[in-house]
């Protein structure tokens, strides 16, 4: 069994993933595990030239799903999983900051951005400060950067959780559910980077989202 692994949910993400995995192999010999969430371009390709395994959705399943499978795959095969999106706004460098870390005493250590209007979209800011107040009443805990995609996680703890959402929202999920069962969260620091992608956040449609989960966890 490995002690380490990466898993990168993806979706369209052809012009990142190959450079993303190869940078991650040479910088850190991590076995990458690469969720294709039915990608309509090269994704999986360009991932199967460097990943160790690639899981393909024919469909798009959405984040969560793909953060789920990925984790149920991985299960037996590594104690640790460092979890990232594949758009390159997590820079490998800063896995580093990770594995520095004693993670061993961690359930979850979640990568904690600065986070101001100077360096991050100020929907994407307003947004994320709303959205951390809410995770953080309802895991009864102080939570920082709820919407982090940047974590690492004990394997075992988390298929604890039993995580049921299957898009955006798995990333408070699991943060809230953690909070109530008293796993043990910590945080590193990460860098904030935004480029020119889209966002593959749809602002309505997942806020909607977003509130239906927070209503079904306060009478969970």
């Amino acid at each position: 069994m490995e002690r380490i692994m990466v898993l990168i949910p993806a979706c369209n993400e052809e012009k990142f993933i190959g450079k993303l995995i190869k940078e991650i192999n040479e910088k850190y010999a991590l076995k990458v595990i690469v969720v294709d969430d039915g990608s309509k371009d090269n994704t999986y390709l360009e991932a199967k030239k460097y990943a160790y395994h690639v899981i393909s959705h024919e469909v798009n399943k959405g984040k969560g799903e793909s953060i789920t499978d990925g984790i149920n795959f991985a299960y037996d095969k590594t104690e640790y999983l460092i979890l990232m999106d594949g758009d390159y706004q997590h820079s490998p460098d800063d896995i580093k900051n990770f594995l520095q870390m004693d993670y061993t005493n961690y359930d979850i250590i979640v990568g904690r951005r600065r986070m101001n209007f100077l360096n991050m979209p100020f929907d994407r800011y307003l947004t994320n400060r709303t959205t951390t107040l809410v995770t953080s009443l309802l895991a009864t805990l102080k939570v920082f950067d709820s919407q982090s995609g940047f974590r690492m996680v004990k394997v075992k703890s988390i298929k604890r959780l039993n995580l049921k959402y299957k898009r955006f929202q798995i990333e408070s999920e699991m943060l809230i559910k953690a909070g109530r069962v008293k796993m043990k969260i910590g945080y590193v620091p990460i860098q904030t980077i935004y480029g020119d992608e889209k966002s593959k956040i749809n602002k309505i449609l997942d806020t909607l989202r977003f509130i239906k989960m927070c209503l079904e966890m306060l009478w969970d």
